[in-house]
């Protein structure tokens, strides 16, 4: 199995306007994965074995998901626990919509409430955002996209850019 591809965060900035086009559910699910994969890019970083990593990371490994991963990340030191409290949202957001194909969207009152959670709702505040649909979707992507800077300057700062 092939190792994943090297995330950089100007990638995230590049499918920015992807996620715009894209539906709730699309949005959710991509952003999602692509913090997933960034944590995992990261901690792949602290493996000694390249080999052992590939084990641990692959299909049946034990770091094979995202709970997995952000689990080892906060037990090990390697995120705060605000980090940890994030990334633990932006999993459950994700696999809400992965697990209901009716109806699921930034106004679900599941969803909302979870997005409500995240620590960037205090850069997406009411009065600018009126429309609920606008202001979660904006709290998630932006989550997302301060949870992939953090992971890849983490790994490296220089990754950062």
């Amino acid at each position: 199995m092939a190792k994943p591809t090297p995330l950089q965060l100007a990638q995230w900035n590049e499918l920015v306007d992807d996620y715009h086009g894209e539906s709730d559910r699309g949005a959710a699910i991509l952003a999602g994965s692509f913090v997933e994969h960034a944590l995992g890019q990261f901690l792949r970083s602290k493996a000694r074995d390249p080999k052992v990593a590939d084990e641990l990371f692959g299909p049946m490994g034990p770091l094979s998901s995202f709970s997995q991963r952000i689990a080892v990340a906060y037990a090990f030191s390697f995120i705060p626990e605000d980090q940890y409290r994030d990334l633990e949202l932006v999993r459950r957001i994700r696999n809400h919509f992965a697990h209901h194909p009716l109806g699921a969207t930034f106004e679900s009152p599941e969803v909302a409430q979870l997005t409500s959670k995240l620590s960037t709702v205090e850069h997406c505040p009411e009065s600018q955002y009126p429309d609920g649909l606008v202001r979660w979707r904006s709290t998630y992507l932006l989550g997302c996209g301060m949870l992939v800077a953090y992971c890849l300057h983490k790994l490296d700062p220089a990754l950062g850019t």
